[in-house]
C-alpha cells in the first residue's frame, strides 16, 4: 500500500467513526446493550464512549465491533 492508500484508508476510517456521534445515551443502550440488567455496566461504558469513543471501540468484543459496523453502514445508506 502506498501513503496514499493509508491516508485514505485512515481518512475513511475516521469518516465512518463520525456516524457514532449522533449516539445518544439511550440509542447507545439499545444499539449495544439491550438487554442488559446492569445499570452501572452500561453508564460506565457509555462515559467512556461519550469521553474517548476510540478507546471505547479498542475496548469491544467482536460482536460489539460488528453491531457498531453494521450500524455504521446503515448510517450511510440513510
Amino acid at each position: 500500500m502506498t501513503r496514499t492508500e493509508y491516508y485514505w484508508t485512515l481518512k475513511d476510517m475516521t469518516d465512518d467513526l463520525k456516524y457514532l456521534m449522533r449516539l445518544t445515551s439511550r440509542s447507545f443502550r439499545n444499539l449495544l446493550f439491550p438487554n442488559s440488567e446492569d445499570k452501572d455496566y452500561v453508564r460506565n461504558k457509555w462515559l467512556l464512549f461519550a469521553e474517548d469513543p476510540l478507546r471505547f471501540i479498542w475496548s469491544c468484543s467482536e460482536d460489539k465491533l460488528e453491531i457498531i459496523s453494521e450500524y455504521i453502514q446503515e448510517c450511510k445508506r440513510e
